[in-house]
């Protein structure tokens, strides 16, 4: 089982590709596709929202643990730089380079357009992903794909294993009311396991549940491992108090005040005390203005672009993150590369 954002820009083909992979499902500023076969789950999901906004983007990133980076024949522009830009800040490192509609080049422009690629790579942690030329039309390189999809897929399930017995983190994406059941929850579980009956806390509305019961693809489950995707019917919470972000866990960490350690973009224009920006960490989204910047243990204005730096921010509302949590720090009034910084939080 594992979870796939197929990202690129308008015209790059991506949602085409999507719909190739699975069947769609739930849509709203993201769209959802499934495919089940066998021991093979995939749920595949395309940031339809974006580039309008940068919000489903960094939702599709925060649900997933394979990246399928759409390019199309035009080869790389700015939103498919942002896209790049967005995986490295996150560091993100399982994933595929799809050149789309393939069929519409031939075969020294597909060599060209990929060594362009690479060269845009370089540095970031996209830097080793295959590249692989699809043709939704002609079905060229899809098996490829789906072989070199399976084969991350068996990494991932192997770096899962590790994090099995850790504090469970169910990371919510859709809430609603199901009749006759109650208030059900979907999600993805990024570390540890979830049991039938076991009692958490959401967060950040601090509010203590009972998992009632666990699906997976409408299939009762008794506990569900890291990766999972999962519905919950939980007990002790209405469905309209949940949003799409809350953390279902036994110890978060809830903050509206926050120091992180931030590598600034060598794209952006860099970190300015005063500044107010907008913050995205796991699913959650949230307005911040940064208070302060440190750089080699001094107190100072700015940080320039490229640099590193320790920020503290204060934040329009309450969010929950744990130690190794990745943030992005977002300036939604630049036309083009709208992520300014990659961010840790560390205990």
């Amino acid at each position: 089982m594992v979870s796939i954002a197929v990202i690129g820009g308008e015209g790059s083909g991506r949602s085409s590709l999507a719909s190739k992979l699975g069947k769609k499902g739930n849509t709203s500023d993201i769209t959802m596709y499934d495919f089940a076969k066998g021991d093979q789950i995939l749920t595949i999901i395309d940031p339809s929202g974006y580039p309008a906004s940068p919000k489903p983007l960094t939702t599709a990133l925060g649900m997933s643990e394979i990246v399928l980076l759409c390019i199309p024949p035009a080869g790389m522009d700015a939103t498919s730089g942002e896209c790049v830009i967005a995986v490295d800040q996150l560091g993100l490192k399982y994933g595929i380079v799809v050149q789309t509609m393939s069929d519409r080049s031939n075969p020294y422009e597909l060599e060209e357009n990929a060594n362009n690629i690479r060269s845009f790579l370089q540095g970031t942690t996209a830097r080793d992903w295959d590249i692989i030329p699809v043709s939704t039309t002609t079905f060229e390189g899809m098996e490829q794909l789906k072989e070199a999809i399976n084969e991350l897929d068996r990494e991932i399930t192997v770096q899962n294993l590790i994090t099995a017995d850790k504090s469970p983190r169910v990371i919510v994406d859709h809430s609603f009311n199901v009749k006759g059941i109650g208030s059900v929850i979907l999600g993805r579980v990024i570390q540890g396991t979830v049991h039938k009956h076991e009692k958490l806390t959401i967060y950040p509305i601090n509010q203590e549940i009972e998992i009632r019961n666990i699906q997976m693809q409408d299939v009762d489950k008794k506990s569900a491992g890291p990766g999972s995707r999962v519905g919950l019917s939980l007990k002790g919470v209405q469905a309209k108090d949940v949003d799409r972000g809350n953390i279902i866990s036994s110890n978060e960490t809830t903050a509206k005040d926050i120091e992180l350690d931030c590598n600034v973009s060598k794209f952006s224009q860099g970190l300015a005390v005063g500044s107010t920006l907008h913050m995205y960490v796991n699913l959650q989204s949230t307005p911040v203005k940064i208070t302060g910047i440190t750089v080699d243990g001094q107190d100072v204005g700015e940080a320039r672009a490229g640099s590193t730096c320790k920020v503290s921010l204060s934040i329009g509302e309450e969010v929950s993150f744990c130690s190794g949590d990745m943030f992005l720090l977002t300036d939604l009034n630049q036309p083009k590369q709208r992520f300014i910084a990659g961010c840790k939080y560390k205990i």
